[in-house]
């Protein structure tokens, strides 16, 4: 299995004894429900990190597995919609728009980041990711906080020598 290593980092609930090589850190406000916020994302990184990029399934398989909370909040949208959205946002303003279901899930299996941990303080937590390769898909990690309920405060990519 490919993602041994990430899968047992999430099943242990890994804190942040140390870091990967190539870290990208989240500080994030757990909003109104902490634990329940931070249960929804491991819920979703595990299952994330359960499929194999030669095994992975189909969006029709995808949209069966995936909770409906999630779904609500990543919409998939038909081209009319999504053709609407984008002739009435200024270009510039496009990276404002919401996430399309599709393109989510496009951009989660080549994702190039793998869970590393993260360290809770009450409704706050820091989230590390580790970089595995690039182009990494960090935006649609960030739809994932947004979706579970989580808002950024700060984030920072920091490339080690």
């Amino acid at each position: 299995m490919e993602n041994k290593v990430e899968l047992e980092r999430i099943k242990l609930r890994s804190s942040l004894d140390s870091m990967p090589a190539n870290p990208w850190e989240f500080n994030v406000d757990l909003g109104a429900d902490p634990e329940g916020a931070m249960e929804k994302l491991m819920t979703i990184v595990s299952m994330i990190a359960e499929q194999s990029v030669r095994n992975w399934p189909s969006d029709d398989e995808w949209k069966a597995m995936l909770p409906d909370w999630l779904k609500r909040e990543i919409p998939e949208l038909s081209k009319e919609e999504t053709d609407k959205l984008l002739a009435i946002t200024p270009q510039q303003n496009w990276d404002s728009l919401p996430w399309e279901f599709l393109s989510w899930l496009d951009a989660i299996r080549d994702r190039g980041w793998r869970w590393w941990g993260y360290q809770q303080d009450e409704s706050m937590a820091t989230i590390v990711l580790h970089i595995a390769m690039f182009p990494e898909r960090i935006d649609a990690f960030r739809e994932l906080l947004r979706a579970v309920g989580m808002n950024i405060t700060d984030e920072r990519y920091i490339a080690l020598p």
